[in-house]
């Protein structure tokens, strides 16, 4: 268990981290999220040790680790750029934790070549990092990561420099490997989507501040106040019986039998999903739905639809 108590971080006359208090459960990923400048990467850096905060202190299994260097503390950092070493070979870069430890040549080799298979990169342990893509790049900072046997990983945007195709496999390929291993995971991303796929619970920063943690459903479908609702998938205003109320596009469901109407103003082909704006006595609705089954209407036409107020 990872624990925040109080956790103060300033720059000057600049506060990075405002009273942070946080608890990371066993073998959870935790997902902070949040804009540029909103203290999620700062966060990590002081659980990993980078960063020793001016207030408060971080608990690791109810032990104080406030003021311990990176190197002596239970924690392995896979950052935003992988840091590789290019002169060194794959499996050369997996064990160096394991050499500055001075664990003998052999037993470095054979652990290094179980991680890599681990991690789907089998037979590369003689390969050269520069030969290797994104995603295997990706892959061998992990490896070089878990072979240290950490009680806690954190991950650094590890998926930002990856292109949107790579991105959707790489993340599916963490989650699969910390559910399968149980390690403890503090995973830093700016990307929603991201957040939400891969996470057990999202807390959301802004401002230096936690905003809310929970489950991506509870985030998502309970959000604690506007800035969450807007940062987490997009909402509009609209008013219903006498109520200002805050849609998301999903919310919105055109069907033949639904008890409001409205005028299509504009239908929009996303792909895998349509965007659709319709006006509802002089409001002005947006309905994202899935482009196989999207309903025949005309732009210009009488639409009914659907509005779904909860999660249920």
């Amino acid at each position: 268990m990872l624990v925040f108590e109080n956790v103060t971080v300033r720059y000057g006359s600049f506060t990075a981290l405002k009273d942070l208090t946080l608890e990371l459960r066993h073998g959870e990923l935790m997902t902070l999220l949040g804009p540029s400048g909103c203290g999620k990467t700062t966060t990590l850096r002081v659980a990993g040790g980078f960063i020793v905060p001016d207030e408060g202190r971080v608990l690791l299994e109810g032990r104080d680790i406030t003021a311990l260097p990176p190197e002596k503390r239970p924690t392995s950092t896979v950052f935003q750029n992988y840091a590789l070493f290019p002169h060194m070979s794959v499996g050369e870069n997996v064990a160096y934790g394991l050499r500055v430890r001075g664990v003998p040549r052999a037993q470095r080799q054979r652990r290094a070549e179980e991680e890599l298979e681990r991690v789907g990169l089998s037979g590369y342990a003689s390969a050269r990092v520069q030969d290797l893509s994104g995603g295997q790049q990706q892959r061998v900072a992990l490896a070089r990561s878990l072979i240290l046997g950490p009680a806690v990983l954190l991950l650094d945007e590890p998926l930002s420099s990856l292109d949107a195709r790579l991105r959707l496999r790489m993340r599916a390929e963490i989650r699969e490997l910390q559910k399968r291993v149980g390690i403890t995971t503090l995973y830093v991303t700016h990307d929603q989507e991201e957040a939400l796929s891969i996470s057990d619970r999202v807390t959301v920063m802004h401002d230096g501040r936690l905003v809310q943690t929970g489950t991506p459903r509870e985030v998502y479908f309970s959000p604690a106040d506007d800035f969450v609702r807007d940062f987490i998938g997009d909402s509009f205003p609209y008013t219903l019986d006498g109520r200002r109320i805050l849609l998301r596009p999903d919310q919105v469901v055109p069907n033949a039998d639904g008890p409001f109407i409205g005028r299509l103003l504009s239908r929009e082909f996303l792909g895998a999903s349509s965007q659709w704006l319709i006006d509802c006595q002089g409001q002005t609705l947006r309905a994202l739905l899935p482009s196989r089954s999207e309903p025949e209407a005309a732009v210009g036409s009488e639409v009914r639809f659907s509005l779904i107020l909860n999660e249920e």
